[in-house]
Formats: structure tokens, C-alpha cells, sequence
């Protein structure tokens, strides 16, 4: 463990290299998609694809604002932009975030958001990696619903795509000498 680190610290970052690595693959795949796909919606989500991802991406540099104490960078204009503006974006603030997951103290320090609710500052980081799930998820299920590839974006996806996992020779419960769920 790094000297300074906080036992959670390393879940944390991958936590925030997991929002990163999933926001930015699937904005990838959209770039991939007409316009009658990205201006797709169904019910129980956002909106549409490109509103749901201009949406995650300016909700993600408010959050990061509000914990680094610093003025929100411009929202992108109404109407469509190209996905390579928000990737863009996205890039640009992934690094913040495992900064701010090294800062130690940060998650007892007290936040103020806009509306003026007072929370610790875990709180908010917690809902980063929440908020960009959800709506991750949410356009997972526009393209599934309109009969297109959905791409694997789970944390186990993750992973695999960044050579963490491995396969043992043998079993968790042999290596243990115990069977799933602890019964023999």
C-alpha cells in the first residue's frame, strides 16, 4: 500500500478508472450510431442517448467542482454535439478523480452543494461513480431496446479489458478446502 494511502483508497480509484473506462467506451460505441439511435428514449430512462450522455458527462464536472472547490467548466450548448466533445470533456476530468481519491482527508470534509444541502465530501464522491452507472446503464437498455450491441461495461468487463483478472489453477473452495456458500 502506498505510504499515506487509506485502506479504501485503492477501491476508490478503481471505482473511478471503472466510471472512466465504462463512460468512455460507451460513448465510443455510440460515436458508432445515426441520429435515430443517439435521439432514442424509452420510458424509465433520461432521455435520449446523446442527452443522457451530455447529462452524465456535465453532472460528473459539477460534482468534481463541488469537491475541488472550483468553478464548473462551461456546459456544452443546447442542441446535438458531435460524442467526441463530451469524451472530450470526459477525459479531461478522469484524472482529477483519482487525485481527490489520494487526498486522504477529503472524504470527512464537509461540501456545500448549489442548492445549499451540507454532506461529507465521500458522499458526493460515492454518487460520481453512482450517477455515471446509472445512466450508463440506462443507455445500455435504449440500445438493447431498439435491437442493437450492447456493449459489456460491467466492472468485471472492466477488468478483463485491463489484464486484472486471472484464472487459479483450482477453484476458490479447493484452494480454501471449502464449497460455495460454506457448506461441505
Amino acid at each position: 500500500m502506498k505510504e499515506g494511502r487509506e485502506p479504501w483508497t485503492g477501491a476508490l480509484i478503481q471505482g473511478y478508472r471503472h466510471k472512466t473506462w465504462g463512460t468512455l467506451s460507451l460513448i465510443e460505441h455510440c460515436r458508432g450510431l445515426d441520429s435515430e439511435h443517439l435521439d432514442a428514449t424509452m420510458p424509465g430512462t433520461y432521455g435520449t442517448i446523446r442527452d443522457t450522455l451530455r447529462h452524465l458527462v456535465s453532472s460528473d464536472e459539477d460534482y468534481l467542482s463541488q469537491l475541488a472547490r472550483v468553478k464548473a467548466s462551461e456546459s456544452p450548448p443546447d442542441g446535438p454535439v458531435p460524442l467526441d466533445q463530451p469524451a472530450d470533456r470526459f477525459r479531461i476530468s478522469a484524472p482529477h478523480w483519482e487525485a481527490l481519491a489520494e487526498d486522504v482527508d477529503l472524504q470527512a470534509r464537509e461540501v456545500i452543494a448549489p442548492d445549499g444541502w451540507r454532506f461529507p465530501a465521500a458522499i458526493l464522491m460515492a454518487q460520481a461513480i453512482h450517477h455515471a452507472d446509472d445512466h450508463r446503464t440506462q443507455v445500455l437498455s435504449i440500445l438493447g431496446e431498439c435491437g442493437l450491441e450492447v456493449p459489456r461495461l460491467d466492472v468485471w468487463g472492466y477488468a478483463a479489458s485491463h489484464g486484472l483478472l486471472t484464472r487459479s489453477a483450482e477453484p476458490w473452495y479447493q484452494a480454501r478446502d471449502e464449497r460455495p456458500g460454506g457448506s461441505s
